[in-house]
């Protein structure tokens, strides 16, 4: 690569390989300066090499954890690759599920309309043009001459702030967004640069608590177990051998602790009765290099000191004096205060569980949260931020933030609760506009007046919230979908359906959009086997044994000449564990296979945080059985 370049220094080709030689040997910033030379040495037909380096280099980037500089890359692949290319596709989808990015990040951070009355938007609009080849270093420098020239203009601000982030200058895209923020620009616009600061901010991320595992001589193995067995506190549990590492021995005995007594039933429990998780326990027996030991994995925190004294009353005499502590991962005080790990007693009705999470989401929103100090509200709390004038900016983008993070359209009234609590002012609805709003950032489009938007608007909307994993947006706009004819050809009502009713988490909402959807295909005379396997999963999935058994006949009765939906049944039987490999390979008729047994019913999800799942560094790994 060295002698190519050197001979052939103005070859964008040279120049490319010297990018992607760079993105393997030391990073994808490095890489950034010769694709940039690159992408200046192409004239009209791009080279192939070029090509390639534009997705090696966005996929390095990515690994680097600079998103805005990955996105970039990624976006500009896309565009560049033959319509049957579905690779460079493929790597940009890769970034919607790269550490459960917030869609504040997964939207494309265009460049913003230059102010039409400005002297020198002719000039602008030249780098806006370098931009869209990719030439953003050639763009970057237009935008300092005018902002030289011209002063602190918010565009010029807010898009040479994007025009760093393309080029990996992560300081400079963080201050630019906040010196946008506080300058004089619609609410939404600061908001929303302010909450992308914050997620980007190096100086914004939280201290991080040790995730610990602390190792237990044991003094009597038989007498620790019997008492094991007969605590309430201590649950016994099957292991997960995926959570082990390679070389981990398999323990012997698994449990989990919990912070209080779990009770006999479930049948009426409150929220305030149901135990919490306070740590895994682990008990190994004799091996050749070392005697038997315990292991308990938990958080360092508010509960740290409780779990120990826990584990120490439930032991007793048994439970021999700590030899070792290590540190397994970190958290955060807010994905401490915003997630919890609950344990249920296994008749606890799932209509009762969901109520109670509910519940529990509620208050963590509205009466933990507020009380966690941010660094990016000046090592202030939220309830304290409320009251400084010059915290309103950042407040808000926090509030964005988690409401971004917390991943559940169930939400909303929490986040409106908190904003009344904090004195924030409530979003408010958005019209569309004559010029349209297709190109509208996705965490407004909760907001947005649909019934109002255009068919085009709505596809090229929905089409965006697909790609970048937008769940809110794509359920929202999908049932808008569902409801115009005239989009069908765009968005197939058959698609539309199957994502909303993967995004829906209440069983008896899902059922409904299975009978809907079954209903419409009846009707254009198409056939309803989808549909019904569809509900079989979703009765499997929820452990409604009987309900599932019923719609196994009935797929029996209607679809049994359909070869593939007899496979698309067995392949289900058997991914939910209620069949053998065997029974799969052998593809009896439905009709002999075995009576659906339930599955257990999943347990609660967690919260998104800023640092709850980070492109570097440890997460906890206390984890919850399922």
């Amino acid at each position: 690569t060295a002698g190519f370049l050197a001979a052939e220094p103005r070859n964008p080709a040279a120049q490319a390989c010297d990018a992607m030689l760079l993105a393997a040997t030391e990073g994808g910033r490095a890489a950034v300066e010769p694709l940039q030379n690159a992408l200046t040495l192409v004239d009209h037909d791009m080279p192939q090499r070029v090509f390639e380096a534009i997705g090696v280099v966005g996929r390095a980037l990515l690994g680097q954890g600079h998103i805005v500089a990955a996105q970039a890359h990624l976006w500009l692949h896309v565009g560049l690759a033959p319509k049957n290319d579905g690779r460079a596709l493929e790597l940009l989808v890769s970034l919607n599920h790269y550490s459960g990015l917030p869609l504040l990040l997964r939207d494309n951070l265009r460049l913003r309309d230059w102010p039409a009355e400005a002297a020198w938007k002719s000039e602008a609009e030249g780098a806006s043009r370098l931009s869209d080849l990719g030439r953003w270093q050639q763009a970057v420098e237009i935008v300092d001459g005018l902002g030289s020239k011209y002063g602190a203009d918010p565009t010029l601000v807010y898009n040479r702030a994007i025009l760093g982030g393309r080029l990996a200058d992560d300081r400079a895209l963080v201050a630019g967004l906040h010196a946008f923020a506080q300058l004089d620009v619609p609410l939404d616009d600061a908001v929303e640069a302010e909450a992308i600061a914050q997620l980007l901010d190096p100086a914004g991320k939280e201290q991080m608590l040790d995730s610990v595992v602390r190792v237990h001589a044991i003094n009597d193995l038989d007498a620790l177990i019997e008492r094991f067995a007969d605590d309430p506190r201590v649950q016994a549990i099957e292991l997960d051998p995926s959570q082990l590492a390679p070389d981990q021995p398999r323990p012997r005995h698994t449990y989990v602790l919990l912070d209080r007594p779990l009770p006999e039933s479930g049948a009426s429990i409150s929220r305030e009765e149901v135990p919490s998780l306070v740590g895994v326990v682990s008990i190994f027996g004799r091996q050749t290099d070392r005697p038997e030991r315990l292991e308990i994995t938990t958080d360092r925190g508010s509960t740290f000191d409780g779990a120990l004294a826990e584990l120490a009353e439930a032991g007793a005499e048994a439970l021999g004096s700590m030899t070792e502590e290590r540190v397994v991962g970190a958290v955060s005080a807010t994905e401490q205060a915003l997630n919890w790990r609950w344990h249920f007693p296994l008749d606890t009705p799932p209509a009762l569980r969901r109520k109670l999470v509910a519940e529990e989401r509620h208050a963590a929103i509205i009466e933990r949260w507020p009380n966690v100090p941010r660094p990016g509200l000046g090592g202030k709390t939220p309830r304290e931020a409320a009251g400084d004038p010059s915290l309103r900016i950042p407040l808000l983008a926090a509030v964005l933030i988690l409401e971004q993070g917390s991943n559940n359209r169930g939400d909303d009234t929490s986040i409106a609760v908190l904003c009344d609590k904090l004195g924030l002012p409530q979003p408010g609805p958005i019209e569309p506009t004559a010029a349209g709003v297709g190109a509208l950032p996705l965490v407004r489009v909760p907001r947005l007046r649909l019934e109002a938007v255009t068919d085009d608007d709505l596809v090229q909307l929905y089409r965006r919230s697909v790609l970048v994993g937008a769940r809110a947006a794509t359920v929202l706009l999908a049932r808008e979908a569902v409801n115009r004819p005239a989009v069908a050809a765009r968005i197939p009502p058959t698609e539309a359906y199957r994502r909303l009713i993967a995004a829906e988490d209440d069983d008896e909402q899902a059922l409904a959009l299975i009978h809907e959807a079954r209903r419409r295909s009846e009707e254009a005379g198409e056939s309803t086997a989808a549909w019904e396997l569809a509900e079989l999963e979703l009765h499997i999935g929820h452990g409604n044994a009987e309900q599932a058994q019923a719609t196994l006949t009935r797929i029996e009765q209607n679809h049994l000449d359909d070869p593939q939906v007899v496979a698309a049944v067995y392949q289900l039987l058997y991914e939910s564990g209620v069949i053998s490999p065997e029974d799969l390979q052998a593809q009896p008729m439905v009709g002999a296979a075995a009576p659906v047994a339930a599955a257990p019913a999943a347990e609660p999800g967690r919260i998104w945080t800023p640092d709850s799942e980070r492109p570097a560094g440890k997460k906890s790994s206390l984890w919850t059985p399922s």
